[in-house]
């Protein structure tokens, strides 16, 4: 599930985010202080950040909040701007991108979507990318390299739960639980037995889904669009 971290103490943009991150099911939490918002950038490790200039943000304070280690080396950021405030996401400043406020729902959604799915290879919510692995959660379809892949429904399903937390691990009981619910009467083994087979069906190369030493399995994260360089 996708994170978005929004900094705002205006109701209005609050609620404008949440509309907009609804429909493609993303998580949003609220922070109203550019100190709390750096905390949860590290520890929830958002796939997006939208600041709401209301908080006080000078250009300067923003420039400095853009210099963090932890958003500069891959979060992106939109800024909700006044239309007073123009010149501080000029040519001084440069954020990923910006709106105006008071916030248009549908716009922002949209711009959302580009920028989580620039950064991370994830689309909008409906469609999980990660090199040539494409899962598409609608139409319950798996291809790679363009080539649909044949799952069984736990295999689909417990792909579908690892690559929507990737880079999260999880141990063989909470794949168990999350994957086999009640339907489930034998040991953790067939957790390892769906896992080799996935990778026998998805992976050519490249591995999608990483053994935990003593824990269980993870979805490789996606490389972040950080590594093609320092914030613009």
């Amino acid at each position: 599930m996708q994170r978005v971290l929004v900094i705002s103490r205006d109701s209005e943009t609050q609620r404008s985010v949440e509309a907009a991150a609804r429909p493609d099911g993303r998580t949003v939490r609220l922070e109203q202080t550019v100190d709390g918002a750096l905390v949860a950038v590290r520890d929830w490790r958002p796939a997006l950040l939208i600041v709401d200039l209301s908080v006080g943000l000078t250009a300067g304070g923003l420039a400095a909040l853009l210099r963090d280690p932890a958003i500069a080396e891959g979060v992106p950021v939109i800024a909700v701007v006044e239309p007073d405030q123009l010149q501080i996401v000029g040519a001084g400043v440069k954020v990923d991108d910006f709106v105006l406020s008071p916030v248009d729902d549908a716009e922002l959604r949209v711009r959302m979507s580009r920028l989580i799915f620039e950064n991370t290879g994830q689309g909008d919510g409906h469609v999980i990318r990660h090199a040539g692995l494409v899962i598409d959660l609608e139409r319950y379809k798996v291809t790679v390299d363009e080539e649909v892949v044949d799952l069984t429904y736990k295999e689909y399903e417990l792909l579908r739960f690892l690559s929507s937390n990737p880079g999260k691990p999880f141990t063989r009981e909470a794949l168990l639980n999350q994957v086999w619910a009640y339907d489930y009467y034998g040991g953790s083994r067939t957790v390892d037995v769906h896992v080799r087979r996935i990778r026998s069906k998805i992976e050519r190369g490249e591995p999608f889904i990483e053994t935990v030493r003593n824990v269980g399995y993870r979805f490789v994260e996606p490389p972040q669009a950080a590594s093609d360089g320092a914030r613009r």
